[in-house]
C-alpha cells in the first residue's frame, strides 16, 4: 500500500456490507472486505470491528440500501439506523456522509472500469458525454440519472411511481387479477415476483426460488415479468434519454438480462426508430462487480461527483 489511506467507504446492503479504505487514488483494493450484517447489531459496530488496529478515518461515505434524508438514513429491510453526527463521534471521523446505494452506483459510472461491466449487445460502448441511467432491480426498484461530464447524480423514487399503462395492459392479458400491482416496485422487485407468483397460484419463499424452479407457474411468472420489464425499459429510456448508456444492477437484473432473455428485454429499444433512431443506439450494460458502489462512495469522498 503505497498511498496515504485517510477515508472509509461502505456499501450497506440488506444481507451484507462491503467496506474499504480510500487513499488519493481511490478505493485501496486490498482493503475491501465483505461482512455479514447478521453478525452485528449496527453498522457502527461493524465498522469499529473493521477498523480495529487501523487509524481512524478522516472522512466516511456510506451507501445505504434505503431512503436517505440529509444526515439520517434507515436500512429498508433491517433495523439499522444511521445518523452522521453519532457515526462521526463513534468512528473518530471528521466528516460522515450518507448516500442512497443507487446514487453511489451512479457516481461510479463516469469512471467505471470495463472489467466491472458486461456489454449487453453488440457495439455497446460507454460515451463520455450526455446522460446515463442506473437501474437497480433486486430487493427493490429505483433509478439514478448521471451526467457523464460533471459526475452529478440525480436521484429518483421510480419504484413508488405508478406502473405505465402499457405494462398494466400486458398484465391484464396474462393475469386474472392485476390489483396487486399499483406501483413499479409492486412488480419489479423480489417482493413483486412473489406477488406475481401468488396471483398465478404458486407459493414461494423468495424470488430466487421462483427463478430456479421448474414449476410451470414459476416459469410463467418469470416470462411475464421479463416481457413487462421490456416495456418498462422503453418507458425509462423516454423519461431519462440516457444516450450515454443504461447500467443495470441487482439480482433480478441478472435474471432478466441473462443471455437467453436480454434480447427480449432490449428488443423494444433496439427496434425504436423514432428521433432518427437515437433510442435504438442507447448502449446497455450489466454491472458484474459487487464493489462498484464503493467506487462511487470514493468519488464523493474525493470530490469527483455531486451526489
Amino acid at each position: 500500500m503505497d498511498q496515504e489511506v485517510f477515508g472509509l467507504v461502505a456499501d450497506v446492503g440488506g444481507t451484507n456490507t462491503r467496506l474499504g479504505r480510500v487513499g488519493t487514488g481511490g478505493v485501496v483494493t486490498e482493503t475491501v472486505v465483505k461482512m455479514p450484517n447478521d453478525a452485528y447489531p449496527s453498522f457502527t459496530a461493524m465498522a469499529k470491528k473493521y477498523l480495529v488496529d487501523q487509524r481512524p478515518p478522516k472522512q466516511v461515505v456510506v451507501a445505504v440500501a434505503g431512503p436517505v434524508a440529509g444526515q439520517k438514513a434507515r436500512l429498508t429491510n433491517r433495523n439499522w439506523d444511521f445518523d452522521t453526527r453519532e457515526m462521526a463521534q463513534e468512528l473518530g471521523a471528521k466528516d460522515v456522509h450518507l448516500v442512497n446505494d443507487l446514487e453511489a452506483l451512479g457516481a461510479a459510472v463516469p469512471t467505471v472500469s470495463a472489467a466491472a461491466i458486461e456489454p449487453l449487445h453488440k457495439g455497446a460502448m460507454t460515451r463520455a458525454e450526455g446522460q446515463a441511467l442506473v437501474v437497480g432491480l433486486g430487493t427493490g426498484f429505483n433509478v439514478a440519472a448521471v451526467d457523464m461530464v460533471s459526475g452529478a447524480v440525480f436521484s429518483a423514487e421510480q419504484g413508488h411511481a405508478s406502473l405505465p399503462n402499457n405494462v398494466v395492459r400486458l398484465l391484464e392479458t396474462r393475469l386474472p387479477d392485476v390489483s396487486a400491482f399499483q406501483t413499479v416496485e409492486n412488480l419489479f422487485s423480489g417482493v413483486g415476483m412473489l406477488r406475481l407468483a401468488g396471483v398465478l397460484g404458486l407459493n414461494a419463499n423468495s424470488a430466487e426460488e421462483i427463478a430456479t424452479s421448474s414449476d410451470p407457474k414459476a416459469q410463467e411468472a418469470v416470462e411475464i415479468c421479463t416481457d413487462a420489464f421490456a416495456l418498462m425499459l422503453r418507458e425509462l429510456a423516454y423519461m431519462y434519454f440516457p444516450r450515454a448508456g443504461i447500467f443495470f444492477n441487482g439480482s433480478l437484473a441478472q435474471l432478466f438480462l441473462s443471455p437467453e432473455r436480454r434480447g427480449r428485454v432490449l428488443a423494444p429499444l433496439r427496434s425504436d426508430d423514432q428521433f432518427d433512431g437515437q433510442f435504438s443506439r442507447i448502449p446497455a450494460f450489466l454491472f458484474t462487480s459487487d464493489t462498484v458502489a464503493l467506487g462511487g462512495c470514493a468519488a464523493r469522498l474525493l470530490g469527483r461527483g455531486q451526489v
